[in-house]
């Protein structure tokens, strides 16, 4: 009685969510992406169970999430400047300062536990821990009263607000002292009170903000995403009742690191962003090309002294500055001198705004230096190592030659030559590839969680989502060799069998030892490296191995050789003898029709074919 009680509870709980759905389903725009099916319980396949007010809950956070993303959104929207300069110049520029406010906490909340600034000024709200011993005794937490005031036992109410915390505890020993003699006091702020402030005009956020009273102008701004793209970054006022405007210019903190200006927050200030001032742009050779805000008569030098001066200042001798009139460059000037020449002659020019200025400093461009000799490694089983002086136009098989050969122990088939270049080339591409692959998952997760209301299947399409997840993480540990597939027949291959290549500078030569076994891994009951036998084949080496699994497609069965090459069915290249050194590699049965896990056994295919050898599979086997 007990058991078919417990089974009929777990059944209704089951049956929860999917009356959920029913009722959610009936709603408009219902999609996956909006809660159309119950979220698993991690772990266990198991739908969550849902409620009215976790729903509401959920559907707050949802909203909250919404209005969020849709201001950053907002946030990242070009100026109209922005726009011009993109149109007239075909290059995106940033606006100078945006992206110190990028990436930034919705709201700022200093840590409890962060030290009390000595200047920070007492007043009501401010908790304070004060201890007192000798012919006093005092242990008390206090707060501080809307008047201003504390009161101590046996003393009597002091007003503290107004004063400074570097000067509270001489403050307060002198009050106490008044009536007592001989004693010590030490006094500290247990927690700071809270200030509502106002950020208005052209902010990311505009709003009333509970900050606390150690905040400053820049914490508020933090606070509201900054200006948005249509509000000032110089121009910022701070408006306190009873007390003269203040302005705030982040340039100062951007360019210097000045926070002079930078003053703290009382209850009831209003932080004003008015509408951005006059902009120019800068392009060309400098460190940071951006579009900067003009405040008062600026020069030349100034943008570029902003934009943290040309890519390399050194032994710069001319620079040619361009202004952008009628849409085309005008030039505006040529200067030729040393730096200091240089500077003072930019300096003579002013900016105008809305001007599109372009300066080029040809001494400042990094040209490639051209390699006079170029210089080869050499490692391994051969009769002299070491780094060597190549000729122009000189080969591999030249080389190898050269230094004397190989040892009784070298193993020409498995010779490895790795080129710097051709390193970059093949990351670049297998970046690409595990890119197209994640993009290729998350969009067919997206189409099947659209067209499913089985709570199940949802469950099982997430956990597969999971999984794939985790195998793109190892994908993008895989790093590419660099290696140059040599192509050569078989384990005899001599030093006349390598091919007449040219040698490049940085190139690495490794002859390795003659392997004795073979790998076979995979969906193979007992993943083994096997002694190299020359009457053994293929299935010799699988049956040694226990043979395929049940999940094992012996159709896409491909063998790794010790030069790098790929052999398979697929390319009908398969056959042939296998070589010690070799890899044989049983692929797990995918299910048809999926195109992205189709993409991955073309990218494990990519992988082996820039030089990616057996190691790597045991990694992403892992």
């Amino acid at each position: 009685m007990r058991f078919t009680f417990i089974v009929l509870l777990a059944f209704s709980l089951f049956a929860l969510p999917i009356r959920g759905i029913a009722a959610e389903s009936a709603a408009p725009a219902a999609t996956a992406d909006s809660g159309a099916f119950p979220t698993p319980v991690a772990g266990t396949g198991i739908p969550a169970i849902t409620t009215p007010a976790l729903e509401a809950r959920a559907a707050s956070e949802r909203e909250a999430a919404a209005i969020l993303e849709a201001q950053q959104k907002a946030a990242a929207l070009p100026s109209s400047f922005q726009t011009f300069v993109e149109g007239s110049t075909g290059k995106q520029l940033d606006v100078f300062g945006r992206d110190l406010f990028r990436n930034v906490p919705t709201t700022f909340a200093p840590l409890k536990a962060a030290q009390v600034n000595a200047d920070y000024v007492i007043g009501p709200g401010d908790a304070l821990q004060i201890r007192g011993w000798g012919m006093v005794d005092i242990d008390v937490n206090v707060t501080v009263s809307r008047n201003g005031e504390i009161y101590l036992p046996k003393v009597g109410t002091v007003n503290v607000s107004g004063v400074r915390y570097y000067e509270l505890q001489g403050y307060l020993k002198k009050a106490v002292g008044r009536i007592y003699k001989n004693f010590e006091l030490t006094v500290s702020i247990a927690q700071t009170r809270s200030v509502q402030i106002y950020v208005v005009g052209h902010a990311v956020r505009p709003g009333s903000y509970t900050l606390s009273a150690m905040s400053s102008v820049l914490n508020a701004l933090f606070a509201s995403g900054g200006p948005s793209s249509t509000g000032s970054m110089r121009n910022i006022k701070v408006k306190r009742s009873g007390a003269p405007l203040v302005t705030f210019d982040l340039y100062d903190i951007l360019l210097h690191g000045d926070k002079s200006s930078d003053i703290a927050l009382r209850d009831g200030d209003v932080v004003y962003i008015p509408s951005v001032g006059p902009l120019v742009a800068l392009l060309g050779d400098v460190k940071k090309p951006a579009i900067f805000e003009l405040k008062e008569r600026t020069s030349f030098a100034d943008v570029v002294s902003w934009a943290g001066g040309f890519e390399a200042v050194a032994g710069l001798q001319k620079v040619i500055v361009e202004r952008s009139i009628d849409h085309q460059y005008q030039t505006v000037a040529e200067l030729q001198a040393d730096w200091g020449s240089i500077q003072k002659g930019l300096s003579l020019f002013e900016v105008r705004p809305t001007d599109i200025i372009r300066v080029i400093a040809p001494g400042s461009v990094p040209i490639k230096v051209k390699i006079e000799r170029s210089f080869v490694r050499v490692d391994g089983e051969v009769k002299q190592s070491g780094v060597f002086l190549v000729e122009k136009g000189e080969t591999l098989r030249a080389l190898i030659a050269r230094v004397g050969g190989t040892t009784d122990k070298g193993y020409v088939f498995g010779t490895k030559l790795t080129r710097a270049s051709v390193k970059r080339e093949q990351q670049l591409k297998i970046d690409e590839s595990v890119d197209r692959y994640e993009k290729d998952i998350q969009t067919n997760a997206k189409q099947r969680l659209a067209g499913q209301s089985d709570p199940t299947q949802a469950a099982t399409i997430a956990a597969e989502l999971e999984s794939q997840q985790r195998l793109l993480s190892k994908l993008r540990q895989v790093k590419a060799e660099g290696r140059i597939i040599l192509n050569l027949k078989n384990a005899a291959a001599q030093i006349s069998d390598l091919p007449d290549l040219p040698l490049e500078d940085g190139d690495v030569v490794y002859i390795p030892q003659k392997s004795t076994t073979v790998d076979v891994i995979g969906a193979v009951y007992q993943q083994n490296t096997i002694i190299y036998s020359p009457d053994r084949k293929v299935n010799d080496y699988l049956r040694l191995s226990g043979g395929v699994t049940a999940t094992g497609d012996k159709s896409e069965l491909y063998r790794i050789c010790a030069d790098g090459t790929v052999r398979s069915k697929r390319n009908s290249g398969f056959g042939g003898d296998v070589n010690p050194g070799d890899a044989i590699v049983v692929p797990e049965k995918i299910q048809r029709g999926q195109s992205f896990m189709q993409n991955l056994k073309d990218i494990t295919s990519i992988l082996y074919q820039f030089g990616i050898g057996a190691a790597a599979f045991k990694t992403l086997r892992n």
